[in-house]
This record gives C-alpha cells, sequence and structure tokens, in this order.
C-alpha cells in the first residue's frame, strides 16, 4: 500500500517535473514524504487550500517568483566548513603545486570556483586554505567565485556571518586569523574578515543555464556532492560544461557521495574525487 503522505500521485509528478525543467534536481518515483514537508506551507502562503490547487498555481504562475521559492525548498544545502578536509588538503599538497608548475601565470591571477557554495562554508575555506598557502610569502594572486540556485543561501553567504559554535576549523589559529568574534548583538556569532572576504564573490546561477556568470576558464573548479541529486544524462552534461570551463592543466573536485562511473569524460583521474583537464 502506498503512504500517504498528503499529496497526490498527479501533484507529486507535476511538482517533480517542475523541479527537473528548473534545476535538472531529479526526485524520482520516492520522495513524496520529502516533497510534501518541505513543501508544506507553500499552499497557504499562494493562498490555495492543496497540493493540486498549488500545482494549478505553478501552471498560471509559470513567470511567477514561486517556482523559485519551489526550486529553494526542494534543494539540498548541507553544508559546513571544511568538509571533507582531504580535499583541502590536497588543495595546498598537489593541486597548488601542480598548477605552478604547469601553469606558472596562475601566480597572476588564480581563479577558483565553488559551483554549489550554498551558504558559503565551501568558498570561505577555499580562501582560508589559498590564504594559508601565501602565508610568509605573496606566491599566487587569488580570486574565488562562489555559486548556487538560491538566492536565499547566497545572501547569507554575502553576509560572511556563521554562528561560532558551528565553525569548526582544522588549526585553532585559523579563527583568530579569519574571523572577527562577535559582541552585543552579535553574540555567539563571528564574521569572515574583510581581507578574506574581499576575495569571494557570490553569484547566483543554474549549473545547467546557457552561459555561466563566472570568468573563465577556470583554474580549479570544486563541484561537491551535487552531482547525486541528478540523473545520469543530466550528470554527463553538467562534466562536460565543468572541463570546458577549465584551463588546461586545471582541477574539478567532486564529492565523496559523487561519482564519475558511468560517464564517459576526458579528464584524468588523480583518485579521491580529484580529476585534472589534460593539457
Amino acid at each position: 500500500m502506498a503512504l500517504d503522505f498528503g499529496i497526490s500521485p498527479a501533484a507529486y509528478d507535476y511538482i517533480s517535473e517542475v523541479v527537473y525543467k528548473n534545476s535538472r534536481i531529479y526526485l524520482g518515483a520516492t520522495k513524496q514524504q520529502l516533497v510534501s514537508s518541505r513543501l508544506a506551507h507553500r499552499p497557504k502562503a499562494v493562498g490555495v487550500k492543496s497540493f493540486d490547487q498549488y500545482c494549478d498555481y505553478l501552471h498560471t504562475h509559470k513567470n511567477s517568483d514561486e517556482i523559485e521559492v519551489l526550486v529553494d525548498l526542494i534543494a539540498t544545502n548541507h553544508t559546513y566548513f571544511f568538509r571533507e578536509q582531504p580535499h583541502f588538503d590536497a588543495l595546498a599538497a598537489q593541486l597548488l603545486p601542480g598548477l605552478l608548475r604547469h601553469v606558472p601565470a596562475v601566480r597572476n591571477g588564480l581563479r577558483c570556483w565553488s559551483a554549489a557554495a550554498s551558504s558559503g562554508e565551501e568558498a570561505f575555506s577555499l580562501a582560508i586554505s589559498l590564504s594559508e598557502f601565501n602565508r610568509g610569502q605573496r606566491r599566487i594572486d587569488w580570486h574565488i567565485y562562489g555559486t548556487d540556485i538560491s538566492r536565499r543561501v547566497l545572501a547569507s553567504a554575502r553576509t560572511a556571518i556563521y554562528a561560532a559554535a558551528k565553525v569548526k576549523l582544522p588549526d585553532a589559529g585559523l579563527m583568530a586569523r579569519y574571523f572577527q568574534k562577535g559582541s552585543g548583538p552579535y553574540e555567539g556569532q563571528c564574521r569572515i574578515k574583510a581581507a578574506l572576504s574581499s576575495n569571494v564573490t557570490f553569484i547566483q546561477a543554474n549549473l545547467f543555464q546557457a552561459a555561466y556568470p563566472v570568468p573563465q576558464p577556470q583554474h580549479i573548479i570544486f563541484c561537491r556532492n551535487v552531482l547525486i541529486y541528478f540523473d545520469p544524462p543530466s550528470q554527463a552534461q553538467l562534466i562536460k560544461r565543468l572541463y570546458d570551463a577549465l584551463i588546461p592543466g586545471g582541477y574539478l573536485v567532486i564529492g565523496i557521495s559523487d561519482s564519475l562511473h558511468g560517464i564517459q569524460h576526458p579528464f584524468d583521474n588523480l583518485g579521491g574525487g580529484i580529476f585534472r583537464r589534460a593539457n
């Protein structure tokens, strides 16, 4: 017997179709509970009484902000500082030295893209890692671009303010070097120092839009724990586009939950979720 999550099969199918069309997020046939939970308040918010009526609303308001709200609520934005730490270790030990050897001009302007930046923790983790790499001598000028489909989480990222209790760093000294602790109304929060955040730009983007709003080619792209939300054809399309967005010799980093298994691609697989575009 099918479980009743308050959403009819027809409504679920229609919402899944709208989400896929506007984001390529593939919900499949078994995410009724997730959809009904995350969208529980949206019918009332747009003035209707059921998910079936909500679908009618979406159909008649195809150019409304509600489509963006819908995708935002369905998208998963789980992140934290230095998530999957080995990738940041590899950045300093492998990726940056490799670029300096094979692409010497990178010293004058490294471009790094956090392609699913969410609320900014990954982009700022990259910024901290690059700044640490440069400590003692200015070896690389760099800029990081963080993109996400959600304007809501990007608005949070641009504040560069985080709950101090949730900022877990691999070295205690990083807090003093790169964060300001809040006081008064900001007690218990911390903000990325301007010297660091000024080198990070956040831009709203859909990974499947016609053209990416970040400078190309990029030297390093982090696109982690994203592929799992797309169907195989979309995964293949995205990987090709990211390959094309990289400089020869540049690196793509995917998440521990992602895989390029079954996807034809020209990357060199360096292991650990790290791929290199051939020279």
